[in-house]
């Protein structure tokens, strides 16, 4: 069993404050750190699945996890995961569901969706549960505050791989940030940048991909940057036993590791994004 304890920007009500991209990705780094060593690329399913407490801005709470069983939305449709906090059913725990490994399933779009609802169980859930420790306002209505419920769902893998296409709102924008941070923190934790650059370093001559160094245009990291190169053969992407051979090192799809590498800049302009 794992305890992960986490910090951030918050407001006075512990969502997330003005938390950039870098700052995600640093965040998710540190949830790694206290899962595997540094050594290690492939974070599993087996050692996301023991965390179960989390101490995050300094509010404790367990995470009831469950990856045996199929997930459904509050609509009753089929979904891939779900991330909820019901004050009814305990008042310090966030649960986190994932749908089993199975035919429209793969281990890695499990593992993927694992990691996208507990960065919502970060990044969410310790607002939640404040919110529902303070119990009705002045003009809330007791009974129906008391069994309000808090959930984020990820209905397809399309889900993790965009932010959603919502409104500008207040609700809607809130909504559209919680599923880039979550997005964010699902590709870092599991495809952090600098063990990507080191396992593209390693792998790279043996699959024919040229690296160029030049200055960095990241104002987030600067110093030397690295892009790839590789010629198409016979109409295939030259990139493709590359992305196959890191994927396989990091225990999630060549797509994946193709928007890993888009987002760390290692792609050039023009290169197809998946």
């Amino acid at each position: 069993m794992s305890l992960l304890t986490l910090s951030y920007q918050h407001c006075d009500r512990y969502f997330p404050a003005y938390v950039k991209h870098t700052q995600v990705a640093n965040i998710a780094l540190q949830a790694r750190q206290q899962l595997i060593s540094d050594d290690t690329d492939a974070l599993t399913l087996e050692i996301l699945g023991a965390i179960d407490n989390m101490k995050v801005n300094g509010i404790p709470y367990e995470l009831w996890v469950d990856t045996d069983h199929p997930v459904k939305d509050e609509s009753g449709c089929a979904v891939l995961g779900v991330c909820e906090f019901d004050p009814e059913g305990s008042k310090d725990a966030a649960l986190l569901l994932v749908t089993p490994v199975c035919e429209i399933a793969s281990i890695e779009l499990v593992l993927s969706t694992f990691a996208h609802e507990l960065g919502h169980a970060v990044f969410e859930a310790p607002g939640w549960i404040y919110e529902a420790a303070q119990g009705a306002g002045l003009f809330d209505e007791p009974a129906l505050t008391a069994h309000k419920a808090y959930r984020t769902s990820t209905p397809n893998a399309e889900h993790l791989a965009k932010s959603p296409n919502v409104g500008n709102t207040a609700h809607e924008a809130s909504v559209r940030f919680a599923e880039f941070r979550a997005n964010e923190f699902m590709g870092s934790l599991l495809v952090p940048r600098q063990h990507l650059m080191r396992a593209v370093e390693d792998l790279a001559e043996q699959y024919s991909v040229t690296i160029t160094r030049s200055p960095s245009l990241d104002l987030d990291f600067p110093g030397m940057g690295m892009t790839l190169s590789a010629k198409s053969i016979f109409g295939f992407d030259g990139m493709d036993p590359l992305l196959k051979a890191l994927a396989t090192r990091f225990g999630v799809t060549p797509r994946f590791i193709r928007v890993r590498m888009d987002r760390y800049g290692l792609l050039k302009p023009g290169v197809k994004n998946y």
